[in-house]
């Protein structure tokens, strides 16, 4: 498997958040499938979860990421040796799997890695019942290194039934494929053919097959295997009473699990998955309470609106209907002055027969139709002329005779033009 190199872990997620298609047909993918392994193989398996648990809390991503993820994070949890979160994060692939249009293909690899949690938990006839079902489909949608780790267990099984000379044949084919396909597990069939060969009593064979085992697990850099080596020379000396290889393995196996930590490991990763689940869950009702908030302001803002322009309204009609009885009652008011003048003054009715020296033309026309009663817009039709025109011919004749309004002027018409006016 090609490594990932000068990529840090939020550029790769970042990359990953942002692209819209499903990143597991893309080389962004296979980025981030080195950069797990790359990690994994460094023991930084908190590392490679931060960069996949977003994917799966993730609401932009595709169902077919999220498969792609759940099998890396199945990978992750395998490498601490955590089957039962490794079988979790299986089913969860299952289910995005199956909301996409390469479920076939996705539930082959997902039934395969399963056969493999199955046998390295000793469940062998769940693990057989699953490869002897791939094996029927003529390992269809089962890629080249899926294959050869089958075929490598079903060695295995050879192997338990004391069916030796088969097995060889079959872990050497499973070798073949594996090299071909991915070199850096071939120590876990390395590591059956020390058993294999012990059982045999080949001694030589055996030593060489730990070499193998080693020298790939070392330039791999994947400590895992060197566990599983040491851990089954160590069984291998023990049942054959050889004190001096068992102080030898036991000393290399301990220095081994040192360096693996794999409780510490177990832990942190459980420590890690729950604090970022709870932080995502912390940041969703967040987000809610927010939106909340938020809605509620905006009812609360909306109703102030609405009550204020209710009040308005209110407001408006009562202040129309009010202004709608004063002009009623100023005109009645108006119409009885006009009355009235006609009838205590005759020659009020009038201004032909008045000295109008003061005023021009125009004025006297418009007071003519004033005294007669008539309105500002009655006055302008009558003149043709603007009501503007008349409004401000009429704001000179008050001032000239020192008049309030109309009301004003007909209550006090005889007195003050009589004042300011001359009668022929």
């Amino acid at each position: 498997m090609k490594l990932l190199s000068g990529r840090t872990l939020w550029s790769v997620l970042t990359i990953l958040l942002l692209i819209s298609p499903a990143f597991g047909q893309t080389d962004t993918f296979r980025q981030l499938e080195d950069k797990v392994y790359q990690l994994n193989n460094a023991l930084k398996y908190r590392e490679s979860q931060a960069l996949l648990l977003p994917v799966l809390e993730s609401t932009s991503l595709s169902a077919e990421d999220k498969y792609q993820a759940s099998l890396l994070l199945s990978y992750t949890y395998k490498r601490v040796l955590d089957y039962p979160s490794t079988l979790q994060f299986l089913e969860t692939a299952r289910q995005f799997a199956r909301q996409t249009p390469r479920n076939d293909q996705y539930q082959a690899a997902i039934l395969a890695q399963e056969a493999f949690v199955y046998f390295d938990i000793h469940e062998y006839e769940k693990s057989d019942r699953i490869m002897r079902a791939i094996e029927k489909t003529g390992f269809r949608h089962i890629d080249l290194e899926n294959k050869a780790k089958i075929v490598m267990q079903q060695a295995y099984l050879l192997f338990m039934r004391k069916q030796y000379q088969e097995a060889e044949t079959t872990y050497d084919k499973a070798i073949e494929w594996l090299r071909a396909s991915s070199p850096c597990d071939l120590p876990m069939i390395y590591v059956k053919k020390m058993q294999l060969y012990s059982a045999m009593n080949q001694m030589d064979k055996m030593q060489e097959a730990l070499r193998h085992s080693s020298t790939y697990a070392d330039s791999c850099a994947i400590i895992k295997y060197d566990i599983y080596a040491y851990s089954e020379l160590l069984t291998i000396y023990k049942n054959k009473n050889d004190i001096e290889g068992i102080a030898f393995a036991a000393k290399k196996l301990d220095t081994l699990n040192k360096i693996f930590a794999q409780a510490e490991n177990i832990a942190a990763l459980h420590n890690q998955k729950e604090a970022m689940m709870l932080k995502t869950k912390d940041q969703h009702l967040a987000a809610q309470k927010a939106s909340h908030l938020y809605l509620t302001l905006l009812i609360i803002g909306l109703l102030i609106i609405v009550g204020a322009l209710g009040v308005w309204l209110y407001l408006y009609r009562r202040q129309k209907a009010f202004m709608e009885k004063e002009i009623v009652r100023m005109s009645a008011e108006l119409q009885s002055y006009i009355i009235q003048s006609k009838t205590s003054s005759p020659d009020l009715s009038t201004t032909s027969n008045i000295n109008t020296n003061l005023l021009s033309e125009r004025q006297r026309q418009v007071l003519d139709h004033l005294v007669a009663g008539l309105a500002n817009k009655e006055i302008a039709d009558k003149l043709c002329v603007s009501e503007n025109t008349v409004k401000y011919h009429i704001k000179n004749i008050y001032q000239l005779f020192d008049l309030k309004d109309r009301k004003d002027l007909f209550a006090n018409l005889n007195k003050k033009v009589g004042n300011h006016m001359h009668l022929e």
